[in-house]
């Protein structure tokens, strides 16, 4: 199996299990946050969306992320820059209620977007480094992230996806216990 195939099963993997812990879960269950230092669903499922994007849009590509594109950042009321990343208390308090359609419309938006990605990437690419910062606002665009490989990238990526994964398992978990 070549690498491309095992991001593009793993990628395929991760929303099968991100979609089963989402399913029918209430709006105010998205949106629970168990105290005014944590994150809610709805947080965490936008924002691993949000890295997806800027990893395969603006680092691999060096175009604009689908966020700021398709305008997903008026649609769901926040900024163009926005990323979900050192949020203060107020920042994460004055963060939108957002919906399952919210949720899982950006997240497809953006995973169609990889999808597209992968199946036009050549897999002598896997070996380059694009040069760039996925998240030019906090390292200036020249931080750890710009000399990462795309196949790097890929190990970031998948382990940050499933490292939320678990966060909203859990959070699910405190709100409905073992609810299968």
């Amino acid at each position: 199996m070549s690498l491309i195939e095992f991001a593009r099963d793993t990628l395929e993997d991760y929303r099968r299990r991100l979609y089963r812990t989402l399913d029918g879960l209430t709006f105010d269950e998205l949106n629970w946050r168990p105290n005014a230092e944590a994150n809610s669903i709805a947080f965490v499922v936008w924002h691993t969306s949000r890295v997806e994007d800027r990893w395969f849009q603006v680092f691999c590509q060096g175009v604009p992320d689908i966020w700021v594109r398709d305008e997903w950042h008026r649609r769901l009321g926040l900024g163009e820059t926005d990323v979900g990343v050192r949020y203060t208390v107020e920042q994460l308090r004055a963060f939108p209620k957002l919906t399952n359609d919210d949720i899982r419309g950006y997240f497809e938006a953006v995973r169609g977007g990889t999808l597209k990605y992968l199946e036009d990437l050549d897999p002598v690419a896997l070996d380059t480094s694009p040069g760039r910062s996925p998240f030019p606002e906090f390292d200036g665009g020249t931080g750890r992230f710009a000399s990462f490989t795309i196949r790097r990238m890929f190990r970031q990526l998948i382990g940050e996806e499933m490292q939320h994964l678990g966060h909203v398992g859990f959070l699910r978990g405190l709100q409905r216990g073992l609810d299968g």
